[in-house]
């Protein structure tokens, strides 16, 4: 049996400090005190060596050092912020010193000095994200959704308004994305506005066209310097774009912004502070692009989405909206690579989107999928995540619920979440 090498230290430690005992005994009292110092000395480099040469002994003392920092790496003692997908994360590619994982708080609401935090809404089945930045301004992006039954739901559902507005203490929106015009990304967008004053609105190139004669006046009423930035002929003929469209034109001391790009070498929206400390750049449909669209089907009304790369201290979070295996290609080489961090999926997990070639070009090492639980949709599909399975964690908000990642003034990604899955259940869905 091999020798326990803990124990083998501890006698050879004990060994020598009898011997400087039987030492110092026989000599005065200084030289006794001379010995007790070198016993000490002998302790401490036994200690040392221990520490790097027996793993739970060193575990014990980090235990002590840093009691909050052990546990919150180590999912299996912590109950909070997906631990079990933080082990399994360990499980696929080693420790991460820059993931951190716990549950949700009032104070995680709350942004600390140059802090940036994302939060990923569990509105149900659709999208609804809220951004924080450091220097105080804040931006949705998107804010729709479907019941369980796919029944296309009125109004923000109450636990997200009371979110927004714990979130949105001054009754301010600095900027609000609307990717595209599908029911599950605009249907509760209308409400937004009567919660908070918006700032800058960037929207698609889409007039709203209903059949409602009542919406149809009230869009006629609208400014018409405003209805005549929309120069693509298509347009979208359902209830809720036509809520939103209104509400965003009527919108007092506000910007309107298109997500339209003149070319694929120019970036029409990019967002940052006056010191360049954050940087959203997001790569829209180009002019030819909305020329070539004619909105005819879901993937054409799906492929407006602008996917956006959002940077803070050397960390990239990347937003898709429902962008699929029309744009993604495209968008992929406009971007060519770049190294990111985070990844919030496409089209909730849509088996044609978050394609390969688009993977590679960012090449993230966590993924969030904003879905409804029990969606009829099968989202997400088991052919999206597969394509993610060296990730090292995925999140959904169908099993997580509401999703906060933070980057910290030191560069650090912490994840938190409402309620804990694990990764063998982020990892599988419907075929």
């Amino acid at each position: 049996m091999a020798t326990d090498p803990k124990k083998k230290v501890q006698q050879k430690v004990k060994t020598q400090a009898k011997r400087q005992v039987k030492k110092a005994a026989k000599k005065n009292p200084v030289g006794f005190l001379i010995a007790l110092i070198v016993i000490v000395v002998i302790v401490a480099i036994a200690l040392v060596v221990m520490y790097f040469t027996v793993p739970s002994f060193k575990s014990t003392i980090n235990d002590i050092i840093s009691p909050s920092s052990s546990s919150t790496n180590n999912g299996s003692n912590n109950s909070g912020g997906n631990g079990s997908g933080t082990n399994q994360g360990s499980d696929n590619s080693g420790n991460n010193e820059d993931f951190k994982a716990g549950n949700i708080t009032a104070a995680d609401l709350v942004l600390g000095e140059d802090e940036l935090k994302v939060h990923f809404i569990d509105i149900g089945q659709g999208d609804c994200i809220y951004i924080q930045f450091p220097d105080g301004k804040d931006m949705l992006i998107d804010c729709g959704y479907r019941d369980a039954s796919n029944t296309l739901a009125t109004g923000i559902k109450d636990s997200v308004k009371d979110y927004l507005l714990a979130l949105i203490t001054d009754n301010e929106l600095t900027y609000l994305m609307l990717t595209h015009g599908d029911q599950d990304h605009v249907s509760c967008m209308d409400e937004v506005f009567d919660l908070f004053q918006v700032d800058n609105i960037y929207m698609p190139n889409i007039l709203a066209a209903p059949s409602n004669a009542k919406l149809q006046a009230q869009i006629a009423d609208l400014p018409e310097e405003k209805l005549a930035l929309f120069k693509d002929p298509n347009t979208l003929t359902t209830k809720v774009y036509a809520e939103f469209f209104i509400k965003a034109l009527s919108e007092p001391n506000c910007n309107i912004y298109l997500n339209v790009d003149e070319n694929n070498t120019s970036n029409s929206i990019v967002i940052h502070d006056e010191q360049n400390t954050y940087n959203l750049t997001f790569y829209c449909m180009t002019e030819q692009g909305w020329n070539e669209n004619t909105l005819k089907n879901e993937w054409e009304k799906n492929e407006i989405s602008p996917v956006g790369i959002l940077e803070y201290k050397n960390k990239r979070i990347v937003f898709t909206g429902d962008s699929n295996k029309n744009n993604e290609p495209e968008i992929a080489e406009r971007i060519g690579h770049i190294d990111c961090d985070v990844l919030k999926v496409a089209h909730h997990g849509a088996a044609e989107s978050s394609l390969q070639v688009f993977l590679d070009a960012i090449t993230c090492e966590y993924a969030v999928f904003c879905c409804g639980t029990g969606n009829t949709y099968g989202h997400p599909r088991q052919a999206a995540i597969d394509r993610m399975s060296d990730y090292t964690a995925l999140f959904r908000t169908d099993l997580n619920g509401n999703i906060i990642l933070t980057i910290s003034p030191e560069g650090e990604l912490i994840f938190k979440v409402e309620r804990d899955a694990t990764q063998e259940q982020e990892r599988t869905g419907p075929k």
